[in-house]
């Protein structure tokens, strides 16, 4: 349990062997950890240093000599509310400049229109943030996706998706390699605001998930971890078209 909490602290390997130990000795000078844990001394003083820094130790002067021992749980949560207090502030802080001088922002996105723009995101992370991209869509969805590999890529994320993506009224058209996965997420239809078209794996199959709504298409490569979101309404729109020629209810493999 206090190595779970040590590492929410972010502290590396040597930090939490150097707090265990005042854990365990209580109020003690730099040359007792150092001896303790074969350290120099010095060593053992920049990594006190640096829990102190963190709030976790204090240091005391008695003499010429600074003892260390660790915070109280009073004191740690009080560190920890005003570090959150102090966060809140820079966040804020940040959102009012956006707020007045935001129009420099828009000046630079209205000379950029007519081009079409693309973001690339990497990792988990990243695909993420290309799909919580469509929550925004004012339309329905237009979508090729795989359930089997986007449920096996973010298996967390999906549990939520869904139903978020309904609660904001965002209906979605869909196209997916038939599978037992793809038939059980489809009895949701109603419920997640989707229409779904099961096609047959053995002529149709991918694992990246395109994704065209509104002025935007969306691409999500499961394998290589990596997003793309692509801002061009000619682009869009040909997508769209191309999404209506694929969907076709004869195409349904359903029985």
């Amino acid at each position: 349990m206090i190595q779970q909490i040590l590492r929410a602290f972010d502290l590396n390997e040597k930090e939490i062997k150097v707090f265990r130990v005042c854990l365990e000795l209580g109020n003690q000078p730099a040359s007792n950890i150092a001896r303790v844990l074969e350290l120099p001394r010095n060593t053992a003083r920049f990594t006190l240093d640096a829990l102190v820094a963190k709030g976790l130790m204090r240091k005391t002067n008695r003499g010429n000599t600074q003892f260390y021992s660790p915070e109280s749980k009073k004191n740690l949560v009080r560190h920890l509310k005003v570090k959150q207090m102090r966060y809140n502030e820079k966040v804020d802080a940040q959102i009012k400049l956006i707020e007045t001088f935001g129009k420099a922002l828009d000046a630079q996105e209205n000379r950029a229109k007519g081009k079409p723009k693309i973001t690339f995101y990497e990792g988990n992370d990243g695909l993420e943030r290309v799909y919580e991209h469509t929550l925004s869509s004012r339309e329905e969805i237009c979508s090729w996706a795989s359930f089997d590999d986007n449920a096996e890529a973010l298996p967390e994320y999906f549990d939520t998706y869904y139903t978020r993506r309904a609660k904001k009224k965002i209906p979605i058209k869909s196209i997916h390699p038939d599978s037992a996965l793809a038939r059980e997420n489809t009895k949701r239809d109603k419920e997640e605001m989707r229409t779904s078209l099961l096609v047959d794996p053995e002529k149709y199959n991918w694992v990246p998930e395109i994704q065209v709504y509104d002025d935007f298409i969306n691409i999500a490569s499961w394998h290589e971890k990596f997003g793309v979101i692509i801002e061009s309404p000619e682009i869009a729109e040909a997508m769209k078209s191309i999404f209506d020629l694929c969907f076709q209810p004869d195409n349904d493999v359903r029985s």
